[in-house]
């Protein structure tokens, strides 16, 4: 670190927060951006420029950090405290321990909770008014307001003695738009999900920096985001590179992807994430479509939009406190992990195995075909329409909803405090094996039935059978239409 880049960038710092309060928020906050300039500063420096162009240069860079303080105040308030007292100074005015001692707006000046007050009204002083009409005493002003007011009151009371049958509006206009608004919406698990992507890979944010690397020898693509918005599409430009491109409201080096290759492997992994500094990151990573290798991506709080890669070898993905979006993609074997967060498949096609696990999120197939599936829900919810395959469903405390397009291989479900719904085709076949040991089973009432007794059911549907579906339920319920 040079010490001239230190001072220069704290005397351009001290500009911005010199008639600013002392807050916690603030102090921090000049702290943060102190480190991050500092070091953006030492980095256009080391490629050869002066220090002064160097701390010039971070300080553009970064953007507006007059808005930047500004949306601290507003969300951390501009409270400090002077002698004793809480002041605060904003665009409302001037405020001494929440305008009990003070307080100094548009409306006027008010001491001691209003003891002394002064306004359009006039000078108010104790109980004494001083206005247009003279100098008054309150105390009878108030006496004489409240004898006209309950006059006023007798006679509106007369008056409406008068008019009976009337009755006052059940309903305002905001509570019928209200409700206008309420019977005009949609459940999600209805919503169309297009593969038509143009639109992701426009951003408002302004692009601050772009890379390249070669798909040349690429066998695997890692890559890991903390808080981002994550979008993996094919490259629509000619050639063989994977083009990683930032997006974001304040622009600085170390905020920046970072980018290393190792032999066959590329990590692209999010760069710092600043502590008080309200960073928002888009990212688009740009991967030819001839692609097939491996990929594995994870984003903790973030979210994700995969789509339009039909060769991949593997994909691993990862979600906590997100939401994750595939769409029209293909690949050899899929496993996926979401944590209290969500996931939607649209078009996705999973040569052999498919495995998901959901804990207390939430996931959403809609026409998903795998070789086998291996499905787990834990306090989550998995719903599926036009869903092709035949393998593992469980639910251990969540619930499992599907709408099977086609009976390919034996599916197996298992209920424990959960609730498994599965819907067939009407043309379908197959052999059903249903138990229960506390639970609720229904099986279809056009079956032909083999066994039944308390619990259990086993029968078959069609003439020609060819796959089992058997369900077992602790505690839970199994549905099979």
């Amino acid at each position: 670190m040079s010490a001239k880049i230190e001072q220069l960038v704290a005397m351009r710092l001290n500009t911005y927060f010199k008639h600013q309060p002392d807050t916690a928020a603030l102090a921090e906050l000049k702290t943060e951006l102190s480190a991050d300039l500092n070091e953006a500063a030492n980095d256009k420096a080391a490629s050869g420029l002066e220090p002064e162009e160097a701390v010039a240069g971070a300080f553009s860079d970064f953007g507006d950090i007059n808005a930047l303080i500004k949306q601290i105040n507003e969300e951390n308030g501009t409270a400090e405290h002077v002698h004793g007292h809480q002041v605060i100074v904003d665009d409302n005015g001037i405020e001494i321990d929440d305008g009990k001692t003070l307080k100094i707006n548009a409306d006027g000046l008010s001491i001691n909770n209003g003891t002394i007050k002064a306004d359009a009204n006039g000078l108010k002083v104790g109980n004494w008014i001083l206005d247009e009409h003279g100098l008054q005493n309150q105390a009878e002003t108030d006496f004489d307001d409240e004898r006209r007011s309950q006059q006023r009151g007798q006679s509106q009371q007369q008056e409406q003695s008068q008019r009976p049958g009337e009755t006052s509006q059940p309903e305002t206009d905001a509570d019928q738009e209200q409700s206008t608004t309420d019977d005009a919406a949609t459940d999600e698990s209805n919503q169309h999900v297009t593969a038509n992507l143009d639109d992701v890979y426009r951003e408002r944010h302004p692009l601050v920096n772009e890379q390249r690397v070669s798909l040349t020898g690429l066998a695997h693509i890692a890559i890991n985001y903390r808080a981002a918005t994550v979008k993996v599409l094919p490259t629509r430009e000619a050639g063989d590179d994977v083009i990683i491109r930032d997006y974001m409201n304040y622009n600085n080096p170390a905020y920046y992807s970072q980018v290393t290759t190792f032999e066959d492997r590329l990590e692209i992994v999010q760069g710092k994430v600043p502590f008080l500094i309200p960073l928002r990151v888009h990212v688009q990573i740009l991967i030819p479509a001839s692609y097939a290798g491996q990929l594995t991506l994870s984003d903790r709080s973030g979210n994700v939009i995969m789509g339009n890669l039909q060769h991949l070898s593997e994909l691993q993905l990862q979600v906590v406190s997100g939401s994750a979006r595939l769409v029209a993609v293909g690949m050899t074997t899929f496993t996926s992990e979401v944590t209290s967060g969500s996931l939607t498949m649209a078009d996705v096609q999973v040569a052999e195995q498919l495995v998901l696990n959901v804990k207390s999120g939430r996931a959403r197939l809609l026409d998903v075909a795998a070789g086998n599936y291996n499905v787990r829900v834990t306090s989550g919810s998995v719903s599926g329409q036009q869903v092709r395959g035949g393998g593992q469903w469980t639910a251990k405390s969540g619930s499992i909803k599907l709408a099977l397009a086609a009976i390919n291989g034996d599916t197996t479900l298992a209920a424990h405090s959960g609730s498994i719904k599965v819907s067939t085709p009407t043309d379908a076949s197959y052999r059903y094996e249903l138990e229960s040991q506390s639970g609720r089973v229904t099986a279809p009432h056009f079956a032909q039935v083999d066994h039944h007794a308390d619990g259990y059911q086993a029968g078959r549907v069609g003439t020609t059978a060819t796959y089992l579906i058997s369900g077992r339920a602790r505690s839970g319920s199994i549905s099979l239409r």
